[in-house]
Parts: C-alpha cells; sequence; structure tokens
C-alpha cells in the first residue's frame, strides 16, 4: 500500500506528491488484469486506496489555491483541473482492468449485476416519475371536467330559472290583457248605464213638462 509523502513546503511539493501517486495508480492498474483471485483483489483495494489519496490531495490544492492571486491562482486551477481529469481517467481504467482478462466471473457478473441494477433503479425511477406526472396530469383533467360540469349544471338551473320567470311574466301579461278587457267591458256598461239613466231622467221631465202644461191650459 503507497501512502502520501510528508509534503514540503510549497505547492510545487504537493504537485510533485500527486505525480508520483498518479505513476504508481498507473502503474498498478496496469497489472490488476495480470492478477487472478486474492491477488487481484488486493491490488484493487490498494489502488482504491491510492485513488482516496489522489483525490483527498487535490481537493487540499484546491482549497489552497483560494489563497493565491492573480496569474499564480490561475495556474493552479489550472493544475487542479488537469488533475480531476487524469483522476476520472484512473477511476474509469480501474473498473476497465477489473472486467478484463479475469478468471474471476463471479466477481465480474457481480460489478456487471450491480451496473444493471443501477440502470434498473435509474428506468424504475423515471418512469415512476413520469407515471407520477400522468396521474397528477389525469387528477387535473377529472378535476377541470368536474368543474365544467359543475358550471354546465349552473348555467342549465339558471336557464330554467330564466324560463320560469319568462313563463310567469307571460302569465301575468295574459292576466293583466284579461284584466284590461274586463275593466273596458265594465267601463262601457257604466257609460251605458249612465246613458241610459240621463235618457229615462230626460224622459220623465219632459213627461212632468207635459202634464203640467196640461194642467195649466
Amino acid at each position: 500500500k503507497t501512502t502520501l509523502k510528508p509534503q514540503s513546503s510549497g505547492i510545487n511539493a504537493e504537485y510533485g506528491d500527486y505525480s508520483e501517486l498518479s505513476a504508481d495508480i498507473t502503474a498498478k492498474i496496469g497489472r490488476i488484469p495480470n492478477l487472478f483471485g486474492k491477488d487481484k483483489h488486493d491490488m484493487v483495494g490498494d489502488v482504491e486506496v491510492l485513488l482516496e489519496e489522489a483525490k483527498e490531495l487535490i481537493d487540499q490544492i484546491e482549497v489552497e489555491s483560494h489563497a493565491a492571486t492573480g496569474d499564480s491562482r490561475r495556474q493552479i486551477m489550472m493544475n487542479v483541473a488537469n488533475y480531476k481529469r487524469d483522476y476520472e481517467t484512473h477511476v474509469k481504467n480501474l473498473r476497465k482492468a477489473r472486467l478484463s482478462y479475469t478468471d474471476d466471473a463471479e466477481q465480474r457478473n457481480e460489478l456487471l449485476g450491480n451496473e444493471h441494477k443501477n440502470t434498473l433503479t435509474s428506468n424504475s425511477e423515471r418512469l415512476e416519475r413520469s407515471s407520477k406526472r400522468l396521474e397528477d396530469g389525469y387528477r387535473m383533467a377529472m378535476e377541470t371536467e368536474e368543474i365544467g360540469q359543475n358550471v354546465l349544471n349552473n348555467l342549465a338551473q339558471d336557464r330554467e330559472k330564466i324560463n320560469n320567470a319568462r313563463n310567469r311574466l307571460n302569465n301575468v301579461d295574459s292576466t293583466l290583457s284579461q284584466s284590461s278587457r274586463l275593466l273596458n267591458s265594465m267601463y262601457r256598461r257604466v257609460i251605458q248605464n249612465k246613458a241610459m239613466m240621463f235618457i229615462i231622467g230626460l224622459v220623465i221631465v219632459v213627461i212632468i213638462v207635459l202634464a203640467l202644461y196640461g194642467m195649466l191650459k
């Protein structure tokens, strides 16, 4: 197992530490495909430890970059970006080495199974999210349909009320027409009765006048 060397003063020492770590990781990854059983397992473990140390060193350099200024800081950040890409390359190479030229079928199947399981889990989660969105959309559609149905029912009720009011108005109008005709008829009868009484009164006066005239003559 390889560990970090004690740091020297300055950022350049950390650059040297990472270079040595990276070279060690590259060499050990290159040996993994030719190993079997426990030897291969141990070598993979050593590389994983080295990768963890490399990651910590990159993080340490990145933190120290915040104290730098100007061109120095930009240079450090460029180196950090390169180290991160180098680190990711080591991780990918380790994964490939564990699956290449091995007689450890069980381990290979386990790794492939884990990747397949992760893919299925991811697909299942996406399917679940899609199903939830569909359920939410269906529920919103049903709620919208219910609201629309309620509006239509209210409109139908309002229409019925308007029709009933219109019918009542028609009935009132018909009643008023009948009342008007009845009043006109009564008025005509009153006029007729007054005219008849006037004529009768006039006849009586004429008769009285004639009677008085006859008596005086």
